[in-house]
């Protein structure tokens, strides 16, 4: 089974950068390491277990990752799994 590209919208990494935008200075490292962890994990395994989060509604998947849940569909059709939103 080939891999599906993971893409996020344009409002989820909004609201992952917004993260940082709330962070003290001094703890920016430990939080870009945080998100990237996030990223990363998403990444690795809703590409090749693009159906691994449990149903929400409909079609709409959701995965948790560190206290975060992302809410994504896989278009099987097109091999992507879109990461919509974080709730």
């Amino acid at each position: 089974m080939q891999p599906v590209t993971v893409i996020f919208a344009p409002g989820v990494d909004a609201a992952l950068v917004e993260i940082i935008d709330h962070a003290d200075v001094d703890s920016i490292p430990t939080v870009l390491n945080f998100l990237e962890r996030i990223q990363t994990r998403l990444v690795e395994t809703l590409s090749t277990f693009p159906e691994a989060g449990a149903v929400f509604q409909g079609k709409v998947r959701m995965f948790p990752v560190d206290g975060y849940v992302f809410l994504y569909e896989h278009h099987a059709e097109a091999q992507e799994v879109h990461i919509m939103s974080s709730i």
